[in-house]
């Protein structure tokens, strides 16, 4: 039972995490486009180019943002199955008579 309630305390602390980097992402994904948008009003090659990168890290802190949220509604999943007795302590007493 103890690594039971391992696995639901571990759970508890990954999707919590995966949360605050879904958070963190979402916030800088944000400030890349508003710097993004800023550098693209000045007429000037190389803050044109830096304008494209910050772009560019938008565009991959945006799909981490959505891998978060994606891994945090697996984790939720698991829990709830855990919840409702679906994983684990059955298989638990299988496992132990082998």
């Amino acid at each position: 039972m103890e690594n039971y309630q391992d696995l639901k305390n571990t759970l508890a602390y990954l999707h919590s995490e995966i949360n605050r980097i879904e958070t963190m992402a979402g916030t800088l994904s944000t400030v890349e486009r508003e710097h993004f948008k800023k550098l693209t009003n000045f007429d000037h090659k190389e803050l044109m180019d830096i304008a494209v990168e910050e772009q560019n890290a938008a565009r991959q802190l945006g799909t981490m943002k959505h891998m978060c949220l994606s891994m945090a509604e697996k984790i939720e999943g698991i829990q709830n199955a855990i919840e409702r007795g679906e994983l684990g302590e059955g298989n638990q007493r299988g496992n132990q008579t082998h």
